[in-house]
């Protein structure tokens, strides 16, 4: 017989929901440094970090605990991003 892993068990890679909050943010930051500019994608920080917020609040309501490691991971990645373009933009 087969058995039946819970979320928990498999590795997070093999989790979408870990995938997404971990990339959410870099995905944003990177889409509006490609298609608007890098000096504009600083503003990312504000779309990723609520987006971001949210899913992790999602994830904390559903006890996904990975879920919602991997979001915090991903607001931070955006956050270095985001000062990254502010730095070239405002120095």
């Amino acid at each position: 017989m087969a058995s039946i892993m819970k979320p928990s068990d498999q590795p997070w890679f093999h989790d979408p929901l870990s995938i997404l909050g971990l990339f959410q943010g870099v995905i944003i930051w990177a889409v509006m440094a490609f298609f608007i500019s890098l000096e504009v994608a600083w503003i990312s920080l504000a779309c990723g970090g609520m987006i971001g917020i949210f899913l992790w609040l999602t994830a904390l309501g559903y006890q996904r605990y990975g879920v919602a490691r991997f979001t915090i991971y991903g607001i931070i990645l955006n956050a270095g991003l985001s000062s990254y373009s502010a730095w070239v933009a405002f120095l």
